[in-house]
């Protein structure tokens, strides 16, 4: 075993060390390399592009599968752009910027490097997209490279482009060696590939610990050696764990996006894939450790404090738990993921990790508990496990009460059950029974995961709601703040405005302000500019007032306002449920007030969701909030779902508490805000729906675990991967359900989604009529000649809640509701290429496509537009929200049927088991009788009616038994026989022995009476009167023990306590015998007849007596154990021994090693033993001397 052992660590350290070597000198680059391999992957995209352009001709297949998003291909005839196969390349200046001659240029927000050919009068170019250099990035618009570039996410902000000379720059040029740009690393840029077979070997190394530390355990006979083995293989995994995560080593396993960080340093734990490594860890060590555990028993001092050993294992299993509970509180409060697997989404692949990974942690309680019970199986009876197990989990529930901890009365309770549960399966229960009781102890487990998950999940919805409210409060934008900040400096350096305003020029200054410097792109604010002089008034008109403009806006700053920082700019809260701020500058005699007002969310249709500067790097919690405002009682503003009462008095409750209640189906959280305001957030009790459907994922998660032994190999003697009948039939039931589900599953998704989207077409094609039919009466849609258009767009499109486009029948954009998104460069002035042609070459009247703006992805539907005086263009409908709609749609679907399908299999899992039961119930009946069935014996015969395979088989047992009887009929005659011809052949034997002697006195004593010598005579028949009475006597002797071998007295069994027979048989011997120990454990009971035992008893230890050889100090030893259920009595002596050639014959009537006696005791002894249902043995060493052992079944108390 040691070489075993020492040859796979060996390896599996050698493993490490090659894996980490090779790691080190992969990665070790400088930034020369990653400009070599930025370079490469540029080439080979011009190849490609080279490759597509020498095809082109007169005309281009823009249906072609070469097209992709970072390579985009326009055609230019005479100045005009008449080919693309992207709309995102429109721009006004297209052409100018293609037919410029440079290599590498900027086109809407995208830098591309262009490739040119030409064929005869048409100029075709290849534009590779590099980097997308957006004004700002949002959720949805980020800066990536192309992905021919394979720049990871992580490192996209670590690289710059420039077109100029920068220091630190490295050129970059084209196949044909011209410059193109220059590109710039950052500090923490690192190119790390992922290599999965460096992963593996991580893992397998990882592995190997533990199956070393499995071989140590398995070869250690000494438990005391095994627990510091224990010990030190628990201390250094975690010194390697710490070591992992303080330096992120090795970098292959923490590249991994599982293990990005997310707690702080200071803890223990910092992302999901320590969660998951570390309890794995845990889980494995609890299950090896006490797989292999092989505690001495007998031990006087662990006998004699296992009261407070047993408490102490209770107390070690509750301080895991409390650590268990601190640990999910950790993940769910500082992890962006959501436990509540039944609902699917938000659920990523991180959440469905941590479910696991909480299993697993929960799996360690069970494993523990049931090693546990195990030890106390052996060391004190059940009701005095049950008591000492009550009393420490009554304690430990105080104790968790007294000093708060994470722990309380149901965890303790859980404990227990599962004791009390193990303890009976351990104790009282038939083996063929104990899995069921395993099954209910995992379905415990799931509920209790469950429970306790969605406890700590509420506590965080509960922290989230609180944050939440802190900035509804506040009614502050700090992310606006930031560009408030931004703008006061423009506004305080720019000396344009500050000289049109000193001129009177106000118009000028407030173009100036609105074009140029105030840049609120991405902000979803609107700006209100002011210009006051002294003796100016407003005319407020919702309260139908006239203010001083000075004296209204100075009135509000004085009120309500608190100043950013050192900026002009001040935070208007007047818990009205809007975002206010107004800036305040003075300018000689003239004041400019500047104000902003926060456009509601719900205001914004389709594209806001890009114009948008949310980022996504930011955390959501996944809540849908609704919140009102009251002012005095009065319903100020409201947001959400949920319909608001407009008296703050209808929902009940006093105001000036804070209170969480729940009222209408929502979970409401009412917080005072002042004497005057008060705030109501609530949320819809749906949130945590499905959440119980949780414990069907975990107890499929438990099952799947331990049919892979992870588990139930704890008890060798229980193991899901049995290869019986019944374990086939059931384990087939389940494979086939499951891959009958599978495949009903993902046909039902994929039918659903085609059905869904074909209705949400339909939808969208009917709205797209609508609006042609609108437009169609219009005279002029073309923005460029008739403005007002634009304005009749934006009228419809607030109606409608859609964007609407206008392209001409060429693909330019003429008209549209939304100009900022293209004023921007957000998309494209050029149409769908495949639209135009579906609507302009194929003629179709409607044509649906997806498009694509940043990374939000839409239902795009086109239709010909033909107005009133003839004239035809493209309409367009970018349709967001009915995107939203099918994803809605679909998500529920989803949900529906894999909630359903889990349900199945866990019902599949329990009616498999019925069925199996079932169907195996007449083969478990035959075996069961086949078992019973034995020579001598009354064999049943088994009734069943069914004429199937099983009622053949049951036929041919049933003709076996009558065949089996007639057998033993003529067996037991012929044995009958044998047994007296052995019998009279001993008998015989054994009378022949003393006769011979007896008529050789007889005749020797007539010779003597011939002599006539009368005292000789007399001598002699004295001599021979006494040798015929000794020969008479062992003839009788002889006669009653053939008579007690053949007939034994019928046993009279009771129940009794075996240590007091011991001792009592043992005081018999305690004078013939120097040294006779007598260990006894008490309170141990069999069934069997007083009688017989103490005969039996006296024959071992008289043998015992008897095998000492004169010269010896005799030393007899009894001991009497509990071993798994039953009693070993064990008699030893330090005798001659048997020697080899006689041990087979010891127990065999008429042998004896003795030069009297019939050689029937111990033959007596093991007839005696065997009918008791028991087993007796020996184990001798010659010289040394003999230990006899009797093995017999305990009675429970």
């Amino acid at each position: 075993m040691k070489r075993k052992a020492f040859i796979v660590l060996f390896g599996a350290v050698l493993l490490l060390m090659a894996t980490a070597l090779t790691e080190y000198l992969f990665y070790r680059q400088d930034e020369n390399t990653w400009v070599e391999r930025f370079e490469s992957r540029l080439h080979e995209q011009e190849r490609k592009a080279d490759h597509l352009l020498a095809t082109f001709r007169d005309s281009v297949d823009i249906d072609s599968e070469e097209w992709e998003e970072d390579l985009i291909f326009v055609g230019i005839r005479e100045g005009r752009v008449f080919f693309w196969t992207n709309e995102i390349i429109g721009d006004r200046h297209l052409s100018e910027l293609l037919t410029s001659g440079r290599n590498f240029t900027k086109i809407g927000n995208t830098y591309y490097e262009i490739r040119r050919k030409r064929y005869k009068d048409i100029d075709y170019y290849a534009l590779l997209r590099i980097k997308d250099d957006y004004p700002y990035t949002g959720k949805y618009i980020k800066n990536n490279f192309g992905k021919f570039l394979n720049i990871s996410e992580e490192n996209i902000g670590q690289v710059e482009i420039s077109t100029v000379t920068v220091e630190q720059g490295h050129l970059i040029t084209d196949k044909d060696g011209m410059g193109l740009f220059f590109i710039v690393y950052g500090d923490h840029y690192k190119e790390r590939a992922s290599n999965y077979l460096l992963l593996s070997f991580y893992l397998l190394f990882f592995l190997s610990l533990f199956y070393v530390y499995d071989l140590v355990l398995k070869h250690t006979d000494c438990w005391k050696r095994q627990l510091l083995y224990f010990a030190g293989f628990i201390l250094f995994l975690a010194g390697l764990r710490y070591f992992m995560q303080a330096f992120r080593l090795p970098p292959t396993i923490y590249r991994l996006p599982i293990f990005d960080e997310t707690f702080s340093k200071k803890i223990f734990i910092t992302s999901i894939g320590d969660l998951l490594l570390t309890t794995f860890c845990i889980f494995q060590v609890c299950y090896i450790t006490l797989s292999n555990i092989r505690i001495n028993y007998q031990d006087e001092k662990l006998l004699h404090y296992r009261y407070l050993f047993t408490g102490g294992i209770i107390f070690l299993i509750f301080l895991y738990v409390d650590f268990f509970n601190f640990s999910i509180d950790l993940v769910v409060e500082n992890m962006d993921i959501h436990l509540n697997i039944a609902q699917l989404v938000p659920v990523g692949l991180s959440s469905i990790l941590s479910f696991v990974a909480i299993i697993m942690g929960g799996l360690v309680i069970v494993i523990t508990i049931y090693g546990a019970v195990s030890v106390f199986w052996h060391m004190m009876s059940f009701i005095t496990v049950i008591k000492v197990v009550t009393y420490m989990c009554v304690l430990l529930s105080l104790v968790s009460y007294m000093f708060s901890l994470y722990t309380n009365f149901w965890d303790c309770f859980f404990i227990w059950i599962v004791t009390v549960l193990l303890a009976v399966n351990r104790y009282l229960l038939k083996r063929d029974i104990q899995r069921s009781i395993y099954i209910l102890v995992i379905f415990l487990l799931s509920i209790y995961v469950v429970m306790v998950t969605k406890k700590y999940e509420s506590y965080k919805e509960q922290r989230q709601r609180m944050n939440y409210a802190t900035e509804l409060i506040e009614e502050r934008d700090y992310n606006f703040e930031k560009r408030l900040v931004e703008i006061d400096r423009v506004i305080r350096g720019s000396e344009e405005l500050k000289g049109w305003i000193e001129v009177g020029e106000e118009q000028e200054a407030e173009a100036l302000l609105s074009g140029e410097l105030l840049d609120l792109r991405g902000y979803n604010y609107s700006c209100e500019i002011t210009f006051c002089r002294a003796g100016d008034s407003l005319w407020l008109t919702d309260t139908r007032e006239q203010w001083g403009c000075r004296e209204y806006f100075e009135w509000i700053i004085r009120k309500n306002g608190h100043r950013i920082d050192d900026s002009g700019f001040y935070s208007i809260g007047v818990f009205d449920g809007y975002v206010t701020y107004i800036g305040r500058y003075r300018f000689g005699e003239v004041n400019l007030y500047l104000r902003f007002d926060a456009v509601k969310d719900d205001e914004g249709i389709g594209y806001p969701q890009i114009l948008s500067r949310k980022s996504a790097d930011g955390k959501e919690d996944g809540y849908f909030y609704s919140y009102a405002k009251y002012s005095y009682g009065e319903l100020v503003s409201s947001s959400g779902n949920f319909v608001y009462y407009k008296k703050l008095s209808a929902f009940g409750k006093d105001a000036r508490n804070f209170d969480l209640f729940n009222k209408d189906k929502y979970s409401h959280m009412l917080i005072p805000v002042d004497n005057n305001s008060t705030l109501v957030i609530s949320l819809h009790e749906n949130t945590f729906a499905l959440y119980y459907m949780n414990v069907l994922y975990a107890f499929f998660v438990c099952i799947l675990l331990s049919s892979y032994g992870l588990f139930f190999n704890v008890n060798r003697n229980i193991n899901f991967r049995q290869g019986t009948l019944r374990a086939r039939i059931k384990n087939s039931i389940i494979s086939l359900i499951f891959i009958l589900f599978v495949i009903l599953t993902a046909l039902s998704i994929y039918m659903n989604t085609v059905s869904f989207k074909g209705r949400h077409n339909a939808k969208a094609i009917e709205l797209l009529k609508y609006v042609n039919k609108e437009l169609e009466r219009l005279p002029c849609v073309d923005a460029r000649k008739c403005p007002e258009v634009t304005g009749r767009l934006s009228d419809m499109s607030e109606l409608l809640l859609i964007d609407i486009n206008i392209y001409s029948r060429q693909g330019k954009l003429i008209a549209t509701s939304r100009p900022e998104i293209f004023e921007y460069g957000f998309e494209g002035t050029l149409v769908d290429p495949e639209a135009l042609k579906q609507i302009e070459k194929l003629g179709v009247t409607s044509y649906i496509a997806n498009g694509k703006v940043g990374e939000l992805t839409y239902m795009s539907a086109y239709m010909p537009l033909v107005l009133d005086n003839g004239k035809s263009y493209i309409l367009n409908i970018p349709y967001f929200a009915q995107n939203d709609e099918l994803n809605l749609d679909i998500i529920i679907m989803v949900v529906i049927t894999v909630n359903i399908a889990i349900v199945m299999m866990v019902l599949a899992f329990i009616l498999s088991g019925l069925v199996a039961e079932r169907v195996t119930r007449p083969l478990q009946m035959l075996n069961d009788k086949l078992k019973k069935m034995h020579v001598g014996g009354k064999n049943e015969k088994i009734v069943y009616n069914h004429a199937d395979e099983v009622g053949r088989l049951v036929e041919e047992y049933n003709n076996m038994v009558d065949k089996l009887d007639e057998s033993i009929v003529q067996l037991a005659k012929s044995e009958r026989e044998s047994a007296w011809r052995e019998m009279a052949r001993q008998i015989a034997h054994e009378i022949k022995n003393p006769l011979t002697p007896m008529k050789l006195n007889i005749q020797f004593m007539l010779r003597s009476l011939q002599m006539e010598d009368t005292e000789k005579f007399k001598e002699r028949f004295r001599a021979v009167s006494g040798m015929l009475i000794e020969q008479i006597d062992n003839m009788a002797a002889i006669a009653s023990a053939f008579s007690d071998f053949a007939k034994m007295s019928e046993a009279h069994n009771e129940t009794f306590e075996v240590d007091e027979l011991v001792r009592n048989c043992s005081l018999l011997f305690k004078n013939n015998t120097e040294e006779l120990e007598c260990d006894v454990e008490e309170g141990i009971r069999i069934l069997a007849d007083r009688e017989q035992m103490r005969r039996v008893l006296i024959n071992l230890l008289k043998n015992a007596e008897q095998s000492i050889p004169e010269g010896r100090q005799g030393v007899i030893r009894i001991t009497v154990r509990k071993k798994e259920g039953k009693v070993e009595i064990r008699i030893r002596d330090n005798g001659q021994g048997i020697p080899e050639n006689l041990r087979e014959k010891i127990f065999q009537p008429n042998f004896t090693t003795k030069s009297s006696g019939m050689g029937l005791g111990l033959a007596i002894c093991k007839r005696i033993i065997e009918s008791m249902g028991g087993e007796i043995g020996f184990v001798s060493e010659v010289g040394v001397g003999t230990e006899f052992f009797i093995i017999l079944d305990i009675v429970r108390a």
